[in-house]
């Protein structure tokens, strides 16, 4: 639909509804600035609550208690020591974040640099650009969808061209306790939209300096030769300002000499997963192998032996990812998979 028409079918409604001319136009100035946009219009809760398919007072119930609509787990981090909490929302919840995802975030396009939560690219794409490089620095923002609280949720949906009202609403939908829920499908794409500002700036930075710069998710990573404390005083600076902490226990600087990793990809010549992950995997197939699979499970303090398979598939699949061409986990990962169908 045209906007022409879009604008003559409201004013023909409207006008048959007994709104005044005045009200008319407001309505239509509003719609017009987000329908060139490609996004929804929006005119208030109750509109909001007919487009998603829920009652207002639905909305209205979980803007004001977000925390009901959640269910909690704990699952464990890489370092294998720390656990990450996952909030998952019920649901009728999930479905109306899901088009919140689906009619207005997937509109929009997140910066260039941003590598994660984005369909058609992958760990790899952000790793590519970094391989053979003199010098790699990365960096690591602290509790990054935590840090993406209301009020730049807010910000963000009324800077799309939403009224005070609606943006309220949308952005108590997808946060939680002041923060951006992780396992809610709008929290990847709100993100990666919201850190856009923060990328571009330091983007222009990067330019400058002859940096290559990328950001998959939280980690941002720099490649080139440069003064690696230049660079890090100048991200503190662009985090402070754009309310984010940079997480100093994780930042690293690598030299050529050394291995060079880039989110679990070594890239300082061929891309390859780490000697330390694919070290780890054998021994666990070493293990499967000698000793039988139960016994294994029961020997590393018991478990569900149906998640372990499927972290070890994981394992797997991220090895071949990385290198196609690697014969002997290829073996690995089809032997896992049949120990899965014996197991179901």
């Amino acid at each position: 639909m045209e906007w022409e028409e879009y604008k003559s079918k409201f004013y023909h409604y409207a006008s048959f509804e007994g709104k005044d001319p005045d009200y008319i136009d407001n309505c239509l100035n509003y719609a017009e600035k987000l329908f060139n946009k490609g996004l929804p219009v929006i005119y208030d809760q109750l509109h909001l609550s007919l487009l998603v398919g829920y009652e207002e007072i639905y909305l209205i119930k979980v803007s004001n208690s977000q925390d009901s609509f959640y269910r909690k787990f704990d699952i464990l981090k890489k370092n294998k020591r720390d656990y990450r909490t996952i909030s998952e929302p019920l649901p009728n919840l999930k479905n109306i974040q899901r088009w919140i995802l689906s009619e207005i975030l997937s509109k929009l396009k997140p910066s260039e640099y941003s590598k994660a939560f984005r369909p058609g690219l992958s760990i790899k794409d952000n790793a590519r650009f970094h391989r053979k490089q003199k010098k790699l620095l990365t960096v690591d923002i602290k509790d990054y969808f935590g840090s993406i609280d209301f009020k730049k949720v807010f910000i963000f949906f009324r800077n799309l061209g939403y009224s005070k009202q609606v943006s309220v609403m949308l952005a108590n939908i997808c946060t939680l306790n002041n923060g951006l829920p992780q396992g809610a499908p709008t929290s990847p794409m709100l993100s990666n939209l919201i850190t856009k500002n923060l990328d571009q700036r330091i983007a222009g930075f990067s330019k400058k300096n002859n940096l290559r710069y990328t950001r998959y998710a939280d980690d941002l990573t720099f490649s080139g030769d440069f003064n690696e404390g230049h660079v890090i005083e100048f991200v503190k600076e662009v985090f402070k300002s754009e309310g984010f902490t940079i997480n100093d226990s994780k930042t690293r600087v690598r030299k050529r000499n050394q291995r060079q990793e880039v989110t679990g990809i070594v890239v300082n010549e061929k891309m390859q997963a780490s000697r330390s992950y694919r070290r780890d995997f054998r021994q666990q197939m070493y293990y499967i192998k000698k000793y039988g699979l139960d016994s294994h499970v029961n020997n590393i303090e018991g478990g569900d032996t149906l998640k372990y398979l499927y972290h070890l598939l994981g394992m797997a699949n991220f090895i071949i990812n990385i290198n196609p061409n690697n014969q002997e986990t290829k073996e690995d990962y089809h032997y896992l998979k049949d120990l899965l169908q014996k197991l179901k």
